[in-house]
């Protein structure tokens, strides 16, 4: 099978085929698997502030929690917690189990977990338009079973092939996590993220849904 050649990355020729040639849409796929290839905006671009907020929404129950993420070489990067408020059953039980999720997710090489042609297949589904802009969406399927792949559909920016939104659940986590739904929604500025709010929900046994949303914020943007 031919293969197109990009930087630290190899695009099956059939999957670009299918998109008109020269089209904005086979630019910003493009550009889109090439960035994500490379790396992720929120791990190696500084420090990284972590506002987490979890809830039981049948019990009425709810905390949060305020941290710092900054990028350690290639191993994952450290995450300082500086503050909890709230139910300590919320805290324990789901913030808790959200970090174990998100440690199992972080030992996972990024080459083998980023949302690339590599790892996935991408199935074109149309294209959306708002007052912004406009995003080309795409189902997407893991190729292999791995912690921390995600079966559902990805938005990029027609311009500029940037994420903007990912909707799904995560594939083969860990008996305890029981199944996981995500919606990641990322802010962009001229092409660039600053700011992302993943929602996670999932059943937790004797205690009902669990919801937990992190907002992710690069700190360099929010000093003048």
């Amino acid at each position: 099978m031919l293969v197109l050649g990009f930087p630290g990355l190899n695009i099956r020729a059939a999957e670009l085929c299918r998109m008109t040639a020269g089209s904005t849409q086979a630019n910003a796929f493009a550009r889109y698997s090439v960035a994500h290839a490379e790396r992720d905006p929120f791990e190696k671009s500084g420090p990284v502030g972590v506002l987490i907020e979890a809830s039981l929404p049948d019990l009425y129950k709810a905390a949060a929690a305020v941290g710092v993420r900054t990028p350690h070489g290639k191993t994952p990067a450290r995450f300082q917690l500086l503050q909890v408020v709230g139910d300590e059953t919320v805290s324990e039980e789901v913030i808790g189990r959200y970090a174990d999720l998100r440690e199992e997710i972080d030992l996972q090489p990024r080459t083998l977990v980023s949302i690339t042609p590599v790892n996935y297949k991408f199935h074109f589904a149309g294209e959306v338009r708002s007052g912004a802009g406009a995003a080309y969406i795409y189902d997407v399927a893991p190729r292999k079973k791995r912690p921390g792949l995600v079966l559902g559909r990805l938005w990029m920016d027609s311009e500029t092939g940037a994420e903007v939104l990912l909707s799904g659940r995560l594939t083969d986590t860990s008996p305890s996590a029981g199944e996981v739904t995500l919606v990641r929604d990322t802010k962009v500025v001229n092409g660039c993220a600053v700011s992302r709010t993943t929602h996670l929900a999932w059943v937790i046994p004797l205690l009902g849904r669990a919801e937990v949303a992190i907002t992710e914020t690069l700190l360099k943007d929010l000093v003048p």
